[in-house]
């Protein structure tokens, strides 16, 4: 069966990736791609995910969201340097330009007329979504799951750190999304950390000879690269892995919890804080990915690149 899809995105390199599973699975319908700002502006984000889209043959149409968070002043991500998608001389320049309708109103529009719930895949700061709650609630049944990229619960070791950055980036938009009554499956920094580009990732795709297994590589060449010198470890595929759940829901275990974001920096500002243990009374709002399959992950990223 085939997954029609909305994917809400601020490429990024690994979202890059996302959008080259999502057009490439036979098991997702790619129906169209918005755009919000996070790890850059919202004119390059979505400049970027037009150039993405149009190096891989996807003619999905793309909406320009949120320019900035739904309150506080808006701090650019770093790991995919100022551009959003450093590192990638090659792209294409766009051949469109984003379709003339705000995202949050778009997002809006096709949820009321689907004849289904859908799914929307959000691997980037969830202000557009938190904005389309705020302004148009009857689009919440409309909604069969939201698969997020963001949050991070506890720390095993020093590749987690208390936040994480779509989250940090808008947690009132976070916040908002989380108490919506929307099932919410957040894929967090506890799965996506296990999910890490190195030596063995990188034979395995040096054998995929084709552009696009060229393309992939020099894109996560670049990652690697960048979070190696700010974290000491290869490039985690956060972005990809939440899209890959599209696909095979399998490849991790979730827990529920009541999941709040602090909005204050009472301990951490951005961080997400769960109950997994009902210990307040409060009823779960988050199915929180916590184990994740990595090399069955890592398979299908490949046979999706290679085929």
């Amino acid at each position: 069966m085939t997954t029609p899809i909305l994917m809400d995105c601020d490429p990024g390199h690994d979202d890059a990736i996302a959008l080259v599973m999502a057009h490439r699975s036979p098991a997702i319908d790619l129906r169209a791609v918005t755009t919000v700002c996070g790890n850059a502006t919202i004119e390059r984000t979505t400049a970027n995910t037009l150039r993405i889209l149009k190096l891989i043959g996807c003619d999905a149409p793309v909406y320009q969201g949120c320019a900035n968070p739904l309150v506080r002043d808006l701090v650019l991500g770093t790991a995919d340097g100022p551009s959003g998608l450093d590192g990638s001389p090659y792209l294409p320049e766009p051949g469109t330009l984003p379709t003339d309708i705000h995202a949050v109103d778009f997002l809006a529009q096709t949820l009321m007329s689907a004849p289904e719930p859908m799914v929307i895949v959000a691997t980037g700061p969830l202000t557009n979504l938190g904005m389309l709650f705020l302004k148009h609630p009857e689009t919440i049944p409309k909604i069969a799951r939201i698969i997020s990229m963001g949050g991070a619960f506890w720390r095993r070791d020093e590749t987690i750190t208390p936040t994480e950055f779509n989250i940090f980036c808008d947690p009132e938009a976070a916040q908002i999304v989380f108490d919506s009554g929307v099932d919410v499956l957040m894929v967090g920094l506890d799965v996506t950390m296990k999910v890490l580009v190195e030596a063995p990732q990188f034979e395995a795709l040096a054998k995929i000879d084709t552009d696009l297994g060229r393309v992939v590589h020099d894109w996560l060449r670049y990652y690697e690269k960048l979070h190696r010198g700010q974290m000491g470890i290869g490039g985690a595929l956060h972005d990809p892995l939440a899209l890959a759940l599209v696909i095979d829901p399998t490849l991790v275990r979730s827990r529920t919890a009541h999941v709040a974001v602090d909005l204050t920096g009472t301990h951490m500002f951005g961080a997400t804080v769960a109950d997994f243990w009902n210990e307040r009374g409060i009823p779960a709002n988050v199915q929180v990915a916590s184990e994740v399959d990595a090399d069955r992950f890592f398979e299908l990223l490949w046979s999706l690149i290679r085929d």
